[in-house]
């Protein structure tokens, strides 16, 4: 659910730092960086064994002053629920229920997701997409190494299932996903966001990071993680909002 994102390790055994690569053909495949990440928040049995979650924290918009409270609700294999409480604006929610994605926002309305805004929140919604599953990913290219947010990494390039392509960026001292550079299609169009993880924690045997900041349009979003409790939550959090449903009517 949360890979940088999203969206947890007891004991992970981190594997030793590698070297930055010195020549294009010493560099790790994209496959191996991959690999690393997973052992590095705790290895593919403790994902799979991971249940539902949920997640409180704040989010905020410095430069406009915005701010308010985040809730993030998770259930296996596919369920999420995120709700952004914002001072002056009101309740924004975004969700899919395992079937459909969808997004409140009282300055847009209710929207029933499709296209590549369905597959991508489809992705984020996958409580294993850590794993990097063949079912999303077509392919993983390590296109080389460089410097993000202060860190020595490795750029890999991501091929989904449905044709889009991105980077994200793995440390090359702890293997842990640092960030990412994407276009996120939004009521605009698309955009691109550079996303950065840090202050990763363990929690019930995974690592996850507990801020996350977005720069979109010159514009910085911070999330800050609070807390996160490892919980069964009921399907009933992720059912389809009245406005939703009025939709898929028409």
């Amino acid at each position: 659910m949360v890979r940088s994102r999203s969206l947890l390790l007891s004991g992970a055994l981190l594997l030793a730092p590698l070297a930055p690569a010195a020549s294009q053909d010493a560099l790790p495949s994209g496959r191996e960086v991959i690999d690393r990440f997973i052992e590095a928040i705790g290895g593919a049995d403790a994902i799979k064994a991971q249940g539902g979650r949920h997640m409180m924290g704040s989010f905020a918009i410095p430069a406009q002053g915005i701010g308010g409270s985040l809730d993030v609700y998770a259930q296996p294999p596919n369920k999420m629920l995120v709700k952004v409480s914002l001072q002056g604006i009101g309740e924004i929610m975004t969700g899919y229920d395992g079937t459909t994605a969808w997004a409140l926002n009282p300055m847009i309305g209710p929207q029933v997701l499709d296209s590549t805004q369905l597959r991508q929140l489809q992705q984020q919604a996958d409580f294993y997409s850590s794993l990097y599953p063949d079912t999303q990913i077509a392919a993983l290219e390590t296109v080389g190494t460089e410097t993000f947010e202060g860190a020595a990494c490795y750029n890999v390039k991501v091929t989904t299932t449905w044709g889009e392509t991105y980077n994200e960026f793995f440390s090359t001292e702890t293997g842990l996903q640092m960030g990412s550079r994407r276009k996120q299609e939004s009521p605009m169009g698309a955009v691109e966001i550079v996303a950065v993880s840090s202050d990763w924690r363990v929690v019930e045997g995974m690592k996850v990071p507990f801020k996350s900041v977005q720069r979109t349009m010159g514009i910085e979003q911070i999330i800050t993680v609070d807390s996160v409790s490892v919980v069964s939550v009921p399907d009933s959090m992720f059912a389809l909002p009245p406005e939703i449903q009025a939709l898929l009517k028409k």
